[in-house]
């Protein structure tokens, strides 16, 4: 990832905040930013991650195994985000 997806995910509040004092992690909630942009990339996580579309269901079930049903919809669309952000990155005039 480059520097700008990593600010538009912080924006947007899919990255996940961490608190850690002494070596030790106290939390991962994720961040406030757009509560709009957030709510609809969350509503397309989760659609996306049950559809039958191999690449996010097979993400999904991949990441399910290791936490809560929330933390791979998050997931799902932070990856969401990311795409989009590719896609228009490298849109070039035609």
């Amino acid at each position: 990832m480059d520097y700008y997806s990593i600010h538009l995910a912080k924006w947007v509040g899919l990255c996940s905040g961490s608190y850690e004092s002494g070596g030790v992690r106290k939390s991962a909630h994720i961040t406030s930013g757009n509560k709009y942009l957030k709510t609809i990339l969350y509503q397309c996580g989760e659609t996306a991650g049950r559809s039958n579309n191999p690449t996010f269901s097979e993400f999904y079930d991949r990441i399910s195994k290791q936490g809560s049903e929330k933390k791979v919809i998050i997931a799902c669309a932070h990856k969401i985000l990311r795409i989009v952000y590719k896609i228009l990155s490298e849109q070039t005039n035609r």
